[in-house]
């Protein structure tokens, strides 16, 4: 596994992405996985992202292309590790957030949104899945180290978004993109964040007179 890339400067690559279509692009495990190699290790061929994420390297090049159209990806240039037989890509977009444009239907930016979201928790779900299966193999300071855990709040969507954006602060200083190698600690390894608070469904729906 090559070495994770880092590119510091607050939000590197950060988009706000609007288009249907490239929301839809997104919403696939595959090329989900592959812009996740791309962003974190840096440059790769299609082989090389094959062997990350699973698929062959027919099915990545066709996912690169489509990732490149909306503009999550772009060919890199690298003479040392090219030989001209197979294209090497990076990352243009390593952070993003869907906005719905204003001529976008309400309802078809719902079903995308909730298309992305179930390949993102998928995906949350296998890394912290394998890490549990392999866990055993690991010292014990990174036992008291990690955390899952559930729970439930009580909070108004003013309180939950006030939640949201102090987890968000907190994690700032120790996102990838943010971090030059020469001031990391060591024994530093990459870890998977993520944070779900989501509102539970209401057992009973209010009426619209309520």
């Amino acid at each position: 596994m090559p070495e994770p890339r880092h590119a510091p400067g607050p939000e590197a690559g950060a988009a706000v992405v609007s288009d249907p279509r490239a929301l839809r692009a997104l919403a696939h495990a595959g090329r989900a996985k592959i812009l996740e190699r791309l962003t974190v290790y840096g440059p790769a061929t299609a082989t090389e992202c094959a062997e990350a994420v699973g698929l062959s390297p027919s099915a990545c090049s066709y996912h690169l292309r489509l990732l490149q159209r909306y503009g999550f990806v772009a060919e890199a240039h690298d003479e040392e590790r090219t030989d001209g037989r197979e294209r090497l890509w990076k990352a243009v977009v390593t952070a993003w957030r869907s906005e719905a444009s204003a001529d976008t239907d309400p309802q078809t930016m719902q079903s995308i949104d909730m298309a992305l979201a179930r390949v993102l928790l998928a995906g949350s779900d296998e890394r912290v899945l394998a890490w549990v299966d392999q866990s055993a193999h690991d010292g014990p300071e990174w036992h008291d180290a990690y955390l899952i855990s559930n729970g439930t709040l009580a909070a108004s969507a003013e309180e939950l978004k006030t939640l949201q954006d102090r987890i968000q602060e907190l994690m700032r200083p120790y996102r990838l993109n943010d971090r030059r190698p020469q001031d990391l600690p060591t024994g530093t390894r990459l870890v998977h964040a993520a944070v779900r608070l989501t509102p539970l469904p209401d057992p009973e729906p209010r009426s619209s007179g309520e």
